[in-house]
């Protein structure tokens, strides 16, 4: 397993952190601090979908509410899978589920912020493998490849993975609001931060780079970072040009 390349810089200043998994040859190609938790923003709307979903037929409005929460990154859908699903229990039966490793739910005192669930780069592959596995996760990724160029917010969802063509995409952003907040909270969150986050299945393979950036970064800014560190990293591990059991 490769665990880190030259080829891809971290700008100073940044926290960043990913994981590449061939599904194909069952192993990471790459990884960089993978047990590293962050906040997760809106890709902990993979595993609350994956937990709604599970055991029942979605039909009429709640299949469209899961719908939008995973095309359009819908908050308003989210806050409603949160309350029905139970909070931060949601979280914990995605934990034992899919064998999460590093995921925490939000603060005690911030149980209704979803966006605030702790996250690794490992534990997200994790759960994307969990839904290539089971049956509710085929509505997942096929909401996630019809992935909507603007958020519900109006934020660009294109990209980091998004660039590379055919893909099922959750982006995660947070903390580009002109008052961050500064809370108390675990350090790792890294409130008063932005986050911004790229994650899904491309060409086979799992793709997860999720990044801290300075206080007071645009969302423009951030997503040219992102972007390109997506882009080294998919490079070096060879998304774009099929499966091999090495990534190169």
């Amino acid at each position: 397993m490769r665990t880190g390349f030259s080829a891809v810089e971290v700008p100073a200043g940044v926290r960043a952190s990913w994981a590449v998994f061939d599904l194909a040859a069952g192993c990471a190609v790459a990884e960089r601090r993978p047990a590293e938790v962050f906040r997760s923003a809106s890709v902990v709307k993979v595993l609350m979908a994956l937990d709604f979903l599970r055991g029942r037929v979605v039909e009429g409005r709640d299949r469209e509410m899961v719908g939008a929460m995973l095309r359009a990154s819908d908050d308003a859908a989210a806050d409603e899978v949160w309350e029905r699903g139970g909070r931060a229990e949601i979280v914990e039966r995605m934990v034992r589920r899919a064998g999460l490793r590093e995921t925490v739910p939000p603060p005690a005192g911030m149980p209704g912020w979803w966006g605030y669930t702790g996250m690794s780069a490992g534990d997200v592959v994790r759960v994307y493998r969990h839904a290539v596995a089971v049956p509710e996760g085929r509505f997942v990724l096929e909401q996630l490849g019809r992935m909507a160029e603007r958020g519900a917010d109006g934020f660009d969802q294109v990209f980091g993975i998004a660039e590379a063509g055919p893909s099922a995409v959750k982006q995660g952003w947070s903390g580009f609001e002109d008052v961050p907040d500064r809370r108390p909270a675990p350090a790792e969150l890294g409130l008063g931060r932005p986050a911004l986050h790229t994650t899904g299945v491309v060409d086979g393979k799992i793709v997860v780079v999720l990044t801290l950036h300075p206080e007071g970064t645009s969302a423009e800014a951030a997503a040219g970072c992102v972007t390109a560190l997506a882009g080294a990293v998919m490079q070096v591990t060879g998304v774009g040009r099929g499966s091999s059991p090495d990534g190169q």
